[in-house]
């Protein structure tokens, strides 16, 4: 996203070749784009300096959204100061690259920010998997045990589906978080 027609031809001269490109001229275009699209847009170059809202206020708005933790944003800008550099990663941007830029340099920092984000949410989405397997197997387990202690005593067996639809209503944060501190335990 840029006001300034040349910079976005430049930007889309370099990286049209391997990526599809959308423009946005204003902050308003970006963020409806980012509205219709979501997790569909693979990185957002954004400038600092536009008319009406500034690319912090871009920032602000995914933030508050939450885009921000799945769209990667670049801010390329000719502001170089220490200030807006550290506010800028403050706010969350993976990257930041002055002006003028080198093509190939901007070209490497989408490539390698595209690719760690792929990866990222390849990872998520295993231990995702993997969550939801051991959350069935636990349930099945949890099934089966209650089913052998309501054979062998009536009464402690319809006391254990109750304990077990208590347990299994927990988030999966906090399944994840007990198992991640249970195999931090097995390993010590």
């Amino acid at each position: 996203m840029d006001d300034s027609e040349f910079n976005r031809a430049l930007l889309a001269e370099m990286l049209r070749k391997d990526f599809s490109i959308m423009e946005a001229s204003s902050s308003e275009a970006c963020l409806e784009a980012l509205q219709q699209y979501g997790t569909g847009i693979s990185l957002v170059l954004l400038d600092i300096v536009m008319p009406g809202m500034d690319g912090f206020g871009v920032l602000n708005v995914m933030n508050s959204r939450h885009w921000i933790d799945d769209i990667p944003v670049i801010m390329i800008s000719s502001e170089d100061s220490a200030q807006h550099i550290r506010r800028a990663y403050d706010m969350g941007v993976s990257d930041y690259i002055s002006r003028p830029f080198d093509a190939e340099v901007v070209y490497r920092r989408v490539f390698n920010t595209i690719k760690l984000y792929a990866r990222q949410r390849r990872l998520t989405s295993i231990v995702s998997d993997q969550i939801h397997e051991r959350e069935k197997s636990f349930q099945m387990m949890v099934t089966i045990l209650s089913h052998i202690v309501e054979f062998r005593n009536g009464e402690s067996g319809l006391h254990v589906q109750p304990i077990h639809n208590l347990v299994g209503s927990r988030p999966r944060h906090q399944i994840l978080q007990q198992y991640i501190v249970h195999k931090r335990i097995e390993q010590q």
